[in-house]
């Protein structure tokens, strides 16, 4: 039984102490790849030289995180664009919109760089990794989130074109995305006792249309929370999922892992 990571940010600082020992942990855990993040201009390389550690178990997804939208100047968009062309580079992201920590970034630079990141999917024909944050009930951003992917972006000619990351919303979301071509990548939110409504669209949604993924070092699973996340809770976040749907895990380990392994062309 072997998992992906679909989601990861190992190069955090949260992990300098320990980092290759996490990793070496990782894949003794039943965890066999994980996909970096890179965030912004500053995360790329990095992103890159640790996938070239690691070239069989990693890939790279490189973009510009809705919060640090305003880094996306003209020695970025050069950089961005080369690094998109190194072989482990699998997907554009994580990009989108975040509306609950706006003092970090306006909504107009947020929707103006999020254009483009979509566009610049669209030339490079790869896959988007989507953070898209509401404030409260506000679903105003998932709502200019689809109008955007409808009008801004070809999807890449893939089997997924792309991931709803850290999936926090309603069936009506879900479907959108889904009907979008997108997968929704479940972590441990998916087990907080408060987020039912999130079980319930991902009941809906069925197991084929999920990634499993951590956000390490972030959203530690239930049991777990308050301690530094990695890749290696994916099996417990795996097992919560399991048991809701009502299927053997093993079967969703199945699933899951090949549906990361076409979303991001990995063998």
């Amino acid at each position: 039984m072997h998992f992906i990571d679909s989601h990861a940010h190992i190069n955090d600082e949260a992990f300098d102490a320990d980092r290759a020992e996490v990793i070496r942990r990782v894949f003794e855990s039943g965890v066999c790849k994980f996909i970096e993040i890179g965030c912004e201009p500053k995360e790329w390389q990095p992103a890159l030289d640790l996938c070239q550690k690691y070239p069989q178990q990693t890939a790279a997804v490189l973009g510009v995180h809705p919060q640090v939208a305003q880094t996306y100047d003209d020695a970025a968009r050069a950089q961005l664009a080369e690094c998109l062309k190194h072989p482990l580079a699998a997907a554009v992201g994580e990009i989108g919109l975040d509306y609950v920590f706006l003092d970090a970034c306006p909504k107009e630079v947020q929707l103006r760089v999020f254009e483009e990141m979509l566009a610049l999917a669209s030339r490079v024909q790869k896959p988007i990794v989507l953070h898209i944050r509401r404030e409260g009930e506000d679903y105003t951003p998932y709502e200019q989130t689809f109008h955007l992917l409808k009008h801004n972006w070809t999807p890449a000619p893939v089997k997924f074109a792309g991931v709803l990351h850290c999936f926090s919303a309603r069936y009506e979301e879900a479907k959108k995305a889904l009907d979008n071509g997108l997968l929704l990548g479940i972590n441990g939110c998916f087990t907080y006792k408060k987020n039912e409504y999130i079980r319930e669209a991902v009941k809906k949604a069925g197991a084929d249309k999920l990634v499993l993924e951590t956000d390490c070092p972030y959203l530690s699973p239930q049991g777990k929370r308050g301690t530094r996340n990695d890749p290696s809770n994916i099996p417990l976040i795996a097992q919560w999922v399991a048991d809701y749907l009502n299927i053997p895990v093993e079967k969703l380990a199945e699933i899951t892992t090949q549906n990361a392994l076409d979303l991001y062309g990995l063998k």
